[in-house]
C-alpha cells in the first residue's frame, strides 16, 4: 500500500475509537459516576504515559537533528509551550460548571443540572476535537517516516479515544435522552483526527523535517500532559472519587507501556 494512504487508514482507525467509545456512552445502561471516573482516569493515564515514553523521546531525537546535543532541552521547552498553551487557552475560555448528579440532569432531572451536563458535553467534545486535529498529524507523520512508529501512535491514540469517546457521549445523552445525539458529537470529535492529517500535511509538508516534527511531538506531549493533569483527572475525581479514578489512571498507564513493550 501506498506510504500516504497506509498513514492516512491508521489515523482514521484511531479516530474511529472516539465514535466506538461514543457508542459504548450510548447503548446500555447510563454510565455512573464511578464508571466515568475510571473512564477518565484510563484517558489521562493513556496519554500522559503516551507522552512521557513515546512522543517525548522522539520528540528529542527529532530535534537533535536541528540542535544537536540540546535537543532533549528543546523538547522540555517544547512540552513546557505546549502546556502553557493550553493553560492559557483554558484561562480565556469559561470554565464549565461541575457535572450534577445522574439523577439530577437530564428530561426528567432539574433545567439548571440539565444545561450543566450538557454545557460539559460540549466542552469535552471541542476539547477533545481540538486536541485530536495534532494528535491525527502526528500519527500521520509518524507513520510517513516510520510505519512501525505511527503504527504504535495509532493503537496509543485509539486505546485512550475510546474513554474519551465515553466522556463526550455520557454527558450529552444525560443531559438530552438523546443516544443518537449523544453518538453523533462523539464521533464529530474522532473525524477531527484524520482532518488533522491532512490539514497539518497539506500545510506543513514542504516544512516537514525531523526537527519540525520533533517540536511537535514536544507540543502535543504538553497539551495532552496538561489536559490529563488539570482537566481529566480532577473531573474524574469530582464524577466518582479519588479512588475509581486512580485506579483507572494506573490501568491506563498499565495498558500503555505493555502495548508500547509489545510494540518496540
Amino acid at each position: 500500500m501506498d506510504p500516504f494512504w497506509a498513514a492516512l487508514a491508521l489515523t482514521v482507525l484511531a479516530g474511529a475509537s472516539t465514535a466506538v467509545g461514543g457508542a459504548l456512552g450510548a447503548i446500555g445502561r447510563p454510565i455512573s459516576g464511578r464508571g466515568l471516573a475510571m473512564a477518565l482516569g484510563l484517558a489521562a493515564g493513556v496519554m500522559v504515559t503516551v507522552s512521557l515514553a513515546e512522543m517525548m523521546p522522539a520528540a528529542g531525537e527529532g530535534l537533535a537533528t536541528g540542535v544537536g546535543s540540546a535537543g532533549g532541552l528543546a523538547a522540555v521547552a517544547a512540552l513546557l509551550a505546549g502546556a502553557g498553551a493550553y493553560l492559557l487557552l483554558d484561562h480565556l475560555l469559561p470554565e464549565p460548571a461541575p457535572p450534577a448528579p445522574a439523577d439530577g440532569a437530564g428530561p426528567g432531572g432539574t433545567g439548571a443540572a440539565t444545561r450543566r451536563m450538557a454545557r460539559l458535553g460540549a466542552v469535552t467534545a471541542a476539547a477533545i476535537a481540538a486536541h485530536n486535529l495534532p494528535e491525527g498529524f502526528v500519527t500521520f507523520a509518524g507513520a510517513l517516516e516510520d510505519p512501525s512508529v505511527g503504527l504504535a501512535l495509532a493503537i496509543a491514540m485509539a486505546v485512550h479515544n475510546v474513554p474519551e469517546g465515553i466522556a463526550v457521549a455520557v454527558p450529552v445523552r444525560t443531559a438530552t435522552g438523546s443516544r443518537r445525539r449523544a453518538f453523533t458529537w462523539a464521533a464529530v470529535a474522532g473525524v477531527a483526527e484524520p482532518v488533522g492529517a491532512l490539514v497539518g500535511y497539506l500545510v506543513l509538508a514542504p516544512f516537514l523535517t525531523p526537527a519540525v516534527l520533533g517540536a511537535v511531538y514536544g507540543l502535543v506531549s504538553g497539551v495532552m500532559v496538561a489536559l490529563s493533569l488539570h482537566a481529566l483527572l480532577p473531573e474524574a475525581q469530582r464524577a466518582g472519587g479519588r479512588a475509581p479514578a486512580l485506579l483507572g489512571a494506573l490501568a491506563g498507564i498499565a495498558v500503555m507501556l505493555v502495548s508500547l513493550d509489545l510494540l518496540a
